[in-house]
């Protein structure tokens, strides 16, 4: 064999095994490149998450103005046992409460206690049997701010939060230390919502002003109070507490706002509205007109946010008359409850309907004594039911509520019970 016949075996040698060498690293790279460990784990978890996660939503409902007049007191006034109860003021809507997942009322008076007068307008003073029949109705948050938070002074305000803790209320507006969180956050079925409420004042260098009374120096740092009178200061004082609320599903503000018994909202609500928006706000729940004012969804400026207004829920329950105010509508409230809800893990809670219904004051004699009842106007069966209802009054609180309902895919006010 010469030897270029052997250089020729060695060179078909080495490309075979050349060719196995390349065949047997393509296989490993292409089964190492299906296989990675690391990316089926990831995988496999990511399957088991989406799998298992399920849609939820949950159904928040708020109402308006709590507040206790002279007449109130007479009324759930036992005498025989110097007591007080007002549990049947909340009956007819205590089922309505009862089934929402959560429920957040404005409790416009304080509970300064039984060692000075109770009285009412212009400084109120309720027994706690208010806060007692507001939990056994179901509530679960209180309002604690508003122009009538400070006065009894000092006293009334920290008794007030003492008495809702005590009755395991979560307070929101007010707090006991000023260390204290000015919000609450709240989980309710895997959804995180973040809650603040706010009220108007008049804010003057260091001192705040409720009522016209000067807060003291003890309470106005665990006061939540914005300006009255100026747009920007009011939103940045807001958007200083919201900036704790970035990690929640669902940011709520409570406003206490408005002109008293004007049923449109001012230029100062529509202002402070959209700039809460423009920031992430998703719903915005107000009182202090004594009447109801439009429920609506607002868009933010960029158009990325849309925002749930409810810009008055009138009063839930006072003895604010026609024939003492001269006006219908502070006869009238609203219950609102917003379905919110988040579809997956990765996706942001939204508002996903919102059932208004009209709610009006009855008020009767029965015996010596006055009786007081909110009604829920929704459902005929259930009105007829209840006794010593004027129905020509209870249809047109439903026309005056209805109104200003801006009916959408998202907002409606339940059908009419007269029709």
């Amino acid at each position: 064999m010469s030897n270029n016949d052997i250089i020729k075996i060695k060179v078909k040698i080495n490309n075979k095994l050349a060719s196995v060498l390349i065949f047997t690293l393509v296989c490993i790279l292409f089964f190492t490149g299906c296989s990675n460990p690391s990316d089926n784990d990831d995988n496999n978890q990511s399957t088991i998450i989406n799998n298992s996660y399920k849609a939820t939503s949950l159904s928040l409902t708020a109402v308006g103005d709590v507040m206790a007049h002279t007449p109130q007191l007479e009324a759930q006034h036992d005498a025989s046992t110097d007591t007080y109860s007002f549990d049947n003021n909340f009956q007819h809507i205590k089922s309505y409460i009862e089934n929402s997942d959560l429920s957040i009322a404005n409790l416009e008076t304080t509970l300064a206690g039984e060692s000075i007068a109770y009285s009412s307008y212009p400084t109120f003073n309720t027994p706690d049997a208010l806060a007692v029949a507001l939990k056994n109705a179901g509530f679960d948050v209180i309002s604690t701010i508003n122009n009538h938070t400070f006065d009894k002074g000092t006293l009334g305000f920290e008794r007030t939060l003492s008495t809702l803790k005590n009755l395991g209320f979560d307070t929101v507006g007010t707090r006991s230390n000023i260390d204290d969180n000015d919000y609450i956050i709240k989980d309710v079925k895997g959804i995180k919502l973040g809650i603040t409420s706010y009220s108007y004042g008049d804010i003057k260098g260091s001192n705040k002003y409720l009522n016209g009374i000067q807060v003291s120096d003890e309470c106005k740092d665990k006061a939540n109070i914005f300006s009255s009178t100026d747009i920007e200061s009011a939103f940045s004082t807001i958007n200083n507490t919201l900036s704790n609320l970035s990690n929640t599903d669902m940011q709520i503000v409570i406003l206490h706002w408005g002109n008293e018994y004007q049923r449109t909202p001012n230029n100062f609500q529509k202002e402070l509205a959209q700039k809460l928006s423009d920031v992430g706000v998703d719903i915005i729940i107000g009182s202090h007109p004594h009447v109801v004012q439009p429920v609506e969804m607002i868009k933010s400026s960029n158009g990325e946010n849309d925002t749930l207004v409810v810009y008055s829920l009138g009063n839930l329950i006072s003895n604010q008359r026609q024939e003492i105010l001269g006006t219908p509508y502070t006869e009238d409230g609203l219950m609102v409850t917003i379905d919110i809800t988040k579809d997956s893990l990765e996706e942001e809670a939204y508002v996903s309907n919102v059932t208004c219904i009209p709610t009006w004051v009855n008020k009767y004699t029965s015996g010596s004594k006055l009786v007081y009842e909110i009604v829920p106007l929704e459902d005929k069966t259930s009105l007829n039911t209840i006794e010593n209802l004027p129905y020509s009054k209870l249809e047109q609180s439903y026309e005056n509520t209805s109104s200003l309902i801006n009916n959408s895919d998202i907002i409606q006010v339940v059908s009419s019970p007269f029709e």
